[in-house]
């Protein structure tokens, strides 16, 4: 059996990092008793615990300084990978937080410490059952961020001592399976002992309820759909969990969520307005009795420059331009006009030609409010600013009315550019471009009454231009409060919701699918409820009957038909799949979901994102008298997008990482 050699050497010689985290407390193996073992002591040290935990939030990147973690330069995220954004950094697959391990341990063996000693204090301090349930807590949730990176890991379960020997100090890897149930017997205490009291940043009992949910249910897919990727060590399956396990799984998944209810939590409705609403949802994290753990931020010990890099260039002082949603997340929305044959938007009329809108806004006049509310739309106001993206001019000879072959083959393939695609000769005479700075053009389009009107949008998309690679920009997170001079580096606050009850209500959902689908009691039409009320708030479509929760098998493929681009084994699970898609975008949640459902190497394989791109007719056009943008009639090509259109494959041996190199004695 391979064994883990500097887990205990690393955690026991290395204080607490801190970062950005402005918590300078000593180690444990360095403080006395009387140091820590009081209120004033305990509340300290485990603030640093929490500081520290392996929280995929605002400052998880590729950095390999903290395993991916506490790292301000957000710009390659987990979302690159999963077909929801792009930016043009960064177009490859990226696999999150490779290497985390030996941060994780020094938290580990606190926790350990913790959980040792404070038993002999429970004369002096009335809450210790309380704290070392905390501790318990803090323990899983540091574990889990390893166990679904790695399967198998050592479990240390007490401090180890030092001897001089490093032998001594090496721990064989624990199954996958006794990895899973030691974290949920450690939740499970928690909920049996920590405090109801909700604190904003702390855990309590229905915290970690809410968070066995979300193990439990990673347990149970892995353990249905993870079979093909078992590897096992001599004899002890370090990756892989048995399938006779997931019904349990999935029944403690659907049990702690539901738990969650006692304490009160319920999804953030304050606002009539649905759109505004579902952005009030993360700007008011703090006070919204959805949100069930979180992470704050402080300008003077802890920040994230969130806005100064996601924002469009001309709503940030610096950055910019990297949060570029695809058009396939897009088509996975209600109210928007898609072809049931591909699931594609519809664009054109049945005989290929543009269908022409009115205004920019009036493709999106219909759609979701919980799409409206993720994206900055065209024509709509952000920040002061009104977002103008058009990818061209249609010259003033061409009157809107005249029929328009389209300009591109929107197959998720081809990648020919307009100027070659199959109305080339009509595109290349009619339609006005720029390769110019979108923000700073210096040859607009000008008009027989002399009306000037940029050949592409100030917001993109634009071939060599620093804007939108899809004809989205995302909105979700993004501090709308903020004038464009205070977007800069290092100055964002707004907090990181980890978990919050639309994730709770759709664990349980999936939870009460798999169980009803696979021999457990009929809870479909609880399944049925959870999603309605996520769909209610989102302003969406509800299911009707149970029935659309059915076991018939689909077919995976994109293109091939509404929600074809998320892929599930039968039309149920599509079902709530597609709705976390919707509801959980841009949150660090769909990347392990696919890696838990195990169709992250077929839904991504060979896979292009695409986009949307308007064209603007010259004739009739004008110019807003307040912002200055054109306005005037659109047709919208869907396409494969014209830069970042490369093909990305998530590899199978991705599904589960390598431990990282120096860490094991095996040979």
């Amino acid at each position: 059996m391979k064994s883990i050699k500097n887990i205990i050497i690393s955690a026991a010689l290395c204080g607490l990092f801190v970062g950005c985290h402005d918590l300078e407390i000593p180690p444990k193996n360095i403080m006395s008793g009387s140091d820590i073992y009081n209120e004033g002591g305990i509340t300290a040290y485990m603030a640093a615990l929490y500081a520290r935990l392996p929280m995929e939030d605002f400052n998880t990147s590729n950095d390999g300084n903290h395993g991916g973690f506490f790292n301000w330069n957000c710009i390659v995220w987990d979302m690159l990978s999963t077909g929801e954004t792009v930016n043009r950094n960064n177009t490859g697959i990226y696999i999150p937080q490779k290497g985390y391990w030996s941060e994780g341990y020094q938290i580990i063996r606190q926790c350990n410490e913790l959980i040792k000693d404070l038993p002999s204090y429970a004369d002096q301090m009335t809450e210790v059952p309380e704290w070392i349930a905390e501790a318990k807590f803090i323990r899983a949730y540091t574990y889990f961020a390893m166990v679904k990176r790695y399967g198998g890991v050592p479990i240390v379960d007490e401090p180890q001592e030092m001897t001089g020997n490093d032998e001594d100090l090496w721990v064989a890897r624990s199954s996958h399976e006794q990895c899973i149930d030691f974290i949920l017997d450690d939740l499970d205490y928690a909920m049996r002992y920590m405090t109801s009291k909700k604190t904003v940043g702390r855990a309590n009992k229905f915290v970690a309820a809410a968070f066995k949910s979300r193990v439990a249910l990673y347990a149970g897919s892995v353990a249905r759909y993870g079979q093909q990727m078992n590897h096992s060590v001599d004899g002890v399956l370090l990756c892989g969990l048995p399938s006779t396990k997931a019904k349990d799984y999935f029944q403690q998944a659907y049990d702690a969520a539901k738990y969650v209810d006692e304490g009160g939590y319920k999804l953030y409705e304050s606002n009539s307005d649905k759109e505004a609403n579902f952005r009030e949802v993360f700007m008011n994290a703090d006070k919204s009795e959805e949100s069930i753990f979180v992470r704050q931020y402080d300008i003077n010990n802890n920040v994230h420059s969130f806005d100064a890099v996601y924002c469009p260039p001309r709503m940030t002082t610096t950055y910019g331009d990297r949060y570029n949603v695809t058009l396939d997340w897009v088509e996975l929305f209600d109210g928007l006009p898609l072809d049931p044959a591909t699931g594609h938007l519809k664009t054109t009329d049945d005989d290929g030609n543009y269908i022409v809108y009115s205004s920019e806004k009036e493709l999106f006049a219909n759609a979701e409010p919980r799409l409206r509310g993720s994206l900055m739309l065209p024509g709509e106001t952000y920040k002061g600013i009104t977002v103008d993206i058009r990818s061209g001019i249609i010259e003033e000879s061409i009157d809107p009315s005249e029929k328009i072959k389209k300009f591109s083959i929107d197959d998720g393939k081809t990648t020919t550019n307009w100027n070659n695609g199959p109305n080339k000769n009509w595109y290349n005479a009619h339609v006005k471009t720029s390769t110019q700075n979108s923000r700073d053009q210096k040859d607009p389009y000008v008009t027989s009454s002399g009306i000037k009107l940029n050949k592409n949008g100030i917001d993109g998309p634009a071939n060599g231009s620093n804007s939108t690679l899809t004809g989205f920009h995302g909105v979700k997170w993004i501090n709308l409060n903020w004038s464009v001079a205070e977007t800069a580096l290092h100055r964002s606050t707004q907090t990181w919701i980890d978990i919050r009850y639309a994730e709770v209500l759709l664990n349980r959902a999936e939870a009460a699918i798999e169980l009803s689908q696979n021999g457990g009691a009929n809870l479909l039409q609880d399944a049925m409820d959870c999603i309605n009320k996520v769909r209610s708030r989102a302003g969406a479509l509800l299911l009707r009957n149970t029935a659309e929760l059915n076991s018939n098998p689909i077919q995976n493929e994109r293109g091939t038909g509404i929600n074809s681009f998320v892929f599930a084994p039968n039309e149920g699970l599509q079902v709530v799949r597609v709705e976390r898609y919707k509801e959980l975008a841009f949150e660090h949640k769909i990347y392990w979901d696919l890696r838990r459902w195990f169709t992250f190497d077929t839904q991504i394989k060979d896979y292009r994102r695409r986009m949307l791109a308007p064209f603007m007719f010259a004739k009739g056009a004008t110019l807003d008298a307040k912002t200055g943008n054109p306005v005037g009639k659109y047709i919208y090509d869907t396409r494969v997008c014209e830069r970042a259109n490369n093909s990305l494959t998530f590899g199978n041996k991705n599904y589960y990482d390598k431990i990282p190199d120096g860490e094991s004695n095996y040979k």
